[in-house]
């Protein structure tokens, strides 16, 4: 059966990558077919045949909407045409906000999030994606990735030169190039790929670049949350227990030793176990599997 899915959100290069591992999965496994269309940009997706849905004429636009898939699949928030669609095909949604304006069947990619009526799609991180190839470069960076929150954004901007410090003091090598807070266009630096210590919040897109990064032996640092246990493994992250500079001394020690090489290796075993390639399109599969048979039951009731 042919799946369109639609992607208005999930522009980060970690976001689009679960979105892009999932369509290539999917589509080897031949029952499902998935054509998909990003809203703008299609760079960060990987997977073959992609296409921008701003390139397309206004008419290829209506054709789709109007007459093209019987199960669609939307990934972040709804176009305003997304009602046409709903009209006569089934749909599926995927969010990664808190409190989502569902707009099909509604899917989270975390246990954590989800509800009663919600049904979960395992994510898969088994596929290296260029941005988070750091060979060759030995400079040392620190990136806080984080949601606003204004009294921690404040807190860190305070200790930004004393955080710096002590990691120039506790790297054998010495040198930090860049210690980024928050905004989009650091996440497409070359920060990065350049990345050897992550200290993130407990949020679902963070802990999907936590994950990624965790792949390519970058150890995690965060305040204990469920996303983060349930991404990385319980044994999987460094928890900062307060905010002093002893705090961050005795953290940022404990991520650049053996330790932290550890605690990562252990994230990576609990993602290869819980998060394949398998078991997310398997997921995914027998949802569609229920979804597509509803709407074949539906058909024939209006048949008889």
């Amino acid at each position: 059966m042919e799946c369109i899915w639609y992607i208005s959100g999930f522009r980060r290069p970690w976001e689009a990558a679960v979105v892009g591992n999932l369509a290539v999965a999917l589509g080897a496994g031949g029952e499902f077919s998935p054509r998909v269309y990003a809203e703008s940009g299609t760079a960060n997706f990987r997977v073959e045949g992609v296409l921008s849905w701003k390139s397309l004429t206004f008419f290829e636009r209506a054709v789709i909407v109007l007459f093209k898939g019987r199960l669609w699949h939307l990934w972040g928030d709804a176009p305003f045409w997304w009602g046409w669609v709903r009209l006569r095909a089934r749909t599926l949604h995927t969010s990664l906000d808190v409190q989502p304006q569902w707009r099909g069947h509604p899917t989270r990619l975390f246990a954590e999030q989800v509800q009663e009526g919600e049904s979960r799609i395992i994510p898969s991180f088994e596929i290296k994606v260029a941005w988070t190839d750091r060979e060759g470069s030995p400079t040392s960076v620190l990136l806080l990735a984080l949601q606003p929150d204004k009294a921690l954004d404040e807190a860190l901007k305070e200790n930004l030169k004393e955080i710096k410090k002590i990691m120039e003091e506790v790297l054998p090598e010495g040198g930090v190039e860049g210690i980024a807070i928050d905004g989009s266009e650091m996440f497409q630096s070359e920060l990065l790929k350049k990345c050897r210590v992550l200290f993130i919040d407990d949020s679902p897109s963070n802990a999907l670049l936590a994950a990624y990064l965790t792949m390519q032996g970058v150890p995690v640092i965060t305040r204990d949350g469920p996303l983060s246990r349930s991404v990385l493994g319980p044994g999987g992250y460094l928890t900062l227990q307060g905010g002093a500079k002893e705090d961050w001394r005795a953290v940022l020690q404990e991520a650049l030793s053996e330790k932290g090489r550890s605690t990562s290796a252990s994230a990576r075993r609990f993602l290869k176990e819980n998060y394949s390639v398998r078991g997310a399109t398997e997921t995914l599969t027998e949802l569609y599997r229920s979804v597509a048979a509803s709407s074949v039951s539906a058909a024939r009731k209006e048949n008889r």
